[in-house]
């Protein structure tokens, strides 16, 4: 007897245990679209949100307007010290979006 198993017969504990390693751009990404049980699962999480140097710009426009309906869910914020250091880069993302979740590592 051969059976498939899916992605998406994977239990909502699994998916938490995977998202708990991805950053929130990775996660958007790859399951924003999938279907409607992954998209439901993606509005409970907590999301980790890294900016690197490379793709700054693109990362910033992409997650900004990701995190319209997610911007609750964000619980950490890390960026290059280089992007740290461009007011503009930082402004694109904190003058569109309330993080109140934000926590202290």
């Amino acid at each position: 007897m051969d059976t498939q198993t899916y992605l998406e017969d994977l239990s909502n504990e699994i998916f938490f245990e995977i998202f708990d390693y991805l950053h929130a751009l990775d996660i958007f990404t790859a399951f924003a679209s999938l279907n409607k049980r992954i998209s439901s699962i993606l509005q409970s999480i907590p999301l980790h949100v890294i900016v690197s140097i490379i793709h700054c710009r693109n990362q910033i426009d992409f997650l900004s307007s990701h995190l319209i309906f997610h911007a609750h869910q964000v619980i950490s914020i890390r960026m290059s010290d280089t992007i740290r250091d461009d007011t503009s880069m930082i402004s694109l993302l904190f003058n569109r979006h309330n993080f109140i979740n934000l926590q202290f590592f």
